[in-house]
């Protein structure tokens, strides 16, 4: 059966290439256009309620008008001994007469905290209408319009005609101080003037070394609120959402991970999504003290650098394409190097890091994003779509938030009524509206690649399932046949264990018997016992009886000579014995019985083969061993193969070989000699093993 190899494809970055899988639908076939089709539906259902949302938003702020430019605009810095440097006393840095809006300053040539302020001229925003008439208005001070600054980041304080109207707190020389939202100043009709300007006086401090004058709308005051909260709900609220979501995601993730150490994407995703939650959260800081600047710039480029590493390798990985020792290297090198420099000449190299360092980065994730468009191309996958469009949005995004920063390419200004393109070109980020849709298409294409991935190790489950069944089946047919053969060779040693008895000692004192009736040498009571004791033999053959002496081996030998000696001893056939008296013993086991085994054959074939008058036992003892001898003085020239006396039966060849098989079981030596003076049969049994070695069977006692 072949074998399905399954490995682990919760960490799919072990594989050195990209693996397309061989059953990979042909291009552009039903299977794969659905694949495609459905990611499509879905986005473009998302861009349409997007669409649709702001079409609404253009609706209700068509009446806010863009303010194109601002005058008298002058930069300082901070007066030396004022707590809240609230007037424009210190060093002049810059001025302009005339500044168009949106404005980018820079501010690196100067690193102490610096403060401005421009002026606008509301004259062709305000009608006579928006300006308090006693007999038409009484009383009633509610405003008609409204100042927006859609991005008020470093803080704001706003003047009507010398009155102060509204703002955020602004930066001092103990606190830095960043908002990202929109600030709304209604404008009072009291304060408006039906003779003479209205001018609105705005001044703002900040600690940062480039930052951009957002753009300014004037307008009725519902359709100006209506506009600054969308811009604070796009600007902050979601960035609070997107930070709160990726905070939790990424603990899920990485709780996700600890329970399954090997994913490691598992890892990657949790440790993304928490960086980013931490650059978000550094970047929407509200209040902060001056001193911590440095530490906070040093831990966001960090965030910053190891959030490309994750999403560089998290992409990679999942197509099977990690980077080489020396690229991961460099990337890893490349995306430190604003960390590592920024604490030693960061204040120095501020301008240029945030400027040059981003393109840097942007070969790796090119790439990145071009392996992962070529997967998708070769593989059809929709999953594969979908994560290609989500990080191509995010990388748009990206660059946008990066020139809102840098104001690479100023944005045209506009001085018609609010529109579409308002929102695009207004100075707010945006990169986190593209974060937590792409966390979650991360998470939804690598659970959908370990789903397929559990699948695979399901289906090669089944597959071994089903070999081991087989294999079991197997074992047991193998086993049933095995047991088959054990059963066949314990009858046959069980036949051969009953041969032996019957050919050795029944036989033997059969053919004995025999001998003594021919020769008319036995009593009938004496042949009866005979008899009986084989038929006892015989019943303890047939039922296992255990028939272990417990004699000692000379009585046993002693009283077998004797009734030899009895059934045969005549004038022509002499039987004669010496049993060493002294030191009897009894042999262990079933030493007794097979040394008496060996006395019986060894008398049968006597009798049977040789010519002989004369038969000797002989045993004699040692301090060692045993040594059993018997001989006769039978004709050497008679032919062992056929019996001198055929009514005893041919030979069956197994007489000799059995009594050299006992004698090897008791780990005694057997020797058979046949010469011109008779046969000589000698066991040796020793009494004691021999030094170094231990033999069961040879033990006595």
């Amino acid at each position: 059966m072949a074998q399905t190899l399954v490995t682990d494809a919760g960490d799919p970055g072990d594989a050195a290439h990209e693996r397309v899988p061989a059953d990979r639908p042909p291009p552009w076939s039903p299977t794969s256009l659905v694949a495609l089709i459905r990611p499509t539906l879905l986005l473009l259902g998302l861009v349409a309620a997007a669409l649709l949302g702001l079409w609404a938003m253009e609706r209700h702020g068509g009446r806010v008008s863009a303010v194109s430019e601002v005058t008298g605009f002058e930069m300082r810095e901070a007066t030396p001994g004022d707590p809240r440097a609230p007037r424009m006393t210190g060093r002049l840095i810059q001025s302009n007469a005339r500044l168009t809006l949106p404005a980018f300053i820079r501010t690196d040539g100067d690193r102490t905290l610096h403060t401005l302020r421009y002026q606008i001229d509301l004259g062709p925003f305000i009608t006579p209408d928006d300006i308090h008439d006693p007999v038409r208005d009484g009383d009633g001070l509610r405003p008609s319009k409204s100042l927006v600054i859609t991005q008020s980041i470093n803080g704001a304080s706003v003047w009507l005609n010398g009155v102060w109207l509204d703002g955020y707190a602004q930066s001092t020389p103990d606190a830095r101080f960043m908002w990202f939202r929109p600030l709304v100043a209604e404008l009072p009709r009291k304060l408006l003037r039906r003779d003479g300007p209205n001018i609105v006086t705005v001044e703002v401090s900040s600690w940062e070394p480039y930052f951009t004058l957002a753009p300014i709308y004037v307008g009725r005051s519902e359709e100006a609120g209506y506009v600054a909260e969308t811009i604070d709900f796009l600007g902050v609220a979601l960035a609070h959402a997107s930070k709160a979501f990726c905070f939790l995601a990424g603990l899920f993730m990485i709780g996700v991970w600890l329970a399954n150490r090997h994913d490691k994407v598992f890892a990657l995703l949790g440790a993304a999504a928490l960086t980013w939650a931490l650059a978000c959260t550094l970047s929407l800081w509200v209040y902060m003290p001056a001193a911590w600047r440095t530490l906070w710039l040093w831990t966001f480029y960090l965030s910053a650098g190891g959030l490309n590493v994750l999403l560089v390798q998290f992409i990679l990985r999942y197509i099977d394409r990690p980077l080489t020792r020396r690229a991961l290297v460099a990337l890893f090198v490349v995306s430190a190097v604003a960390a590592t420099i920024w604490p030693f000449a960061g204040q120095l190299l501020e301008w240029n890091l945030d400027m040059f360092w981003i393109w840097a980065l942007l070969p790796f994730q090119a790439w990145a994003v071009a392996q992962l468009a070529l997967h998708v191309w070769r593989t059809r996958s929709g999953d594969g779509l979908l994560l290609l469009v989500t990080v191509l949005l995010a990388g748009l995004l990206i660059l946008h938030d990066y020139n809102v920063l840098m104001q690479l390419i100023p944005w045209p200004a506009h001085d018609g009524p609010w529109n579409l393109t308002r929102l695009l070109t207004a100075p707010i980020y945006l990169t986190h509206l593209a974060l937590p849709p792409l966390l979650i298409v991360m998470a939804r294409v690598h659970l959908a690649k370990y789903r397929v991935s559990v699948e695979h190790v399901r289906e090669a489950n089944r597959i071994l399932a089903e070999s081991l069944r087989r294999r079991e089946m197997e074992l047991a047919v193998s086993y049933d046949r095995q047991r088959d053969l054990e059963r066949r060779e314990a009858a046959q040693d069980e036949r051969e264990r009953i041969y032996n008895v019957l050919h050795d000692g029944i036989g033997s004192r059969l053919i004995t018997t025999i001998f003594s009736l021919r020769e008319g040498r036995v009593e009938p009571q004496q042949l009866e016992r005979n008899l009986l004791g084989m038929l006892q033999g015989v019943r303890d053959v047939i039922s296992e009886t255990d028939t272990t002496e417990h004699r000692e081996i000379q009585d046993i030998l002693f009283d077998y000579c004797m009734n030899l000696d009895s059934m045969l001893s005549a004038p022509d056939f002499q039987v004669e014995y010496d049993i060493a008296g002294g030191g009897e013993f009894v042999l262990l086991g079933e030493r007794s019985k097979d040394l008496l085994r060996i006395v019986e054959e060894s008398v049968a074939n006597t009798l049977k083969y040789a010519r002989a008058s004369r038969l000797r036992i002989s045993l004699t003892q040692e301090d060692t061993s045993l040594t059993l001898t018997v001989s006769d003085n039978g004709d050497a020239a008679a032919n062992l193969a056929s019996g001198i006396r055929p009514a005893f039966g041919t030979s069956t060849g197994h007489g000799l070989t059995n009594m050299r098989e006992r004698a090897q079981a008791m780990g005694a030596s057997f020797r058979f000699e046949r010469g011109d003076h008779g046969a000589l049969t000698t066991v040796v049994l020793p009494l004691a093993p021999a030094p170094g070695t231990f033999s069961p069977r040879s033990a006595a006692s």
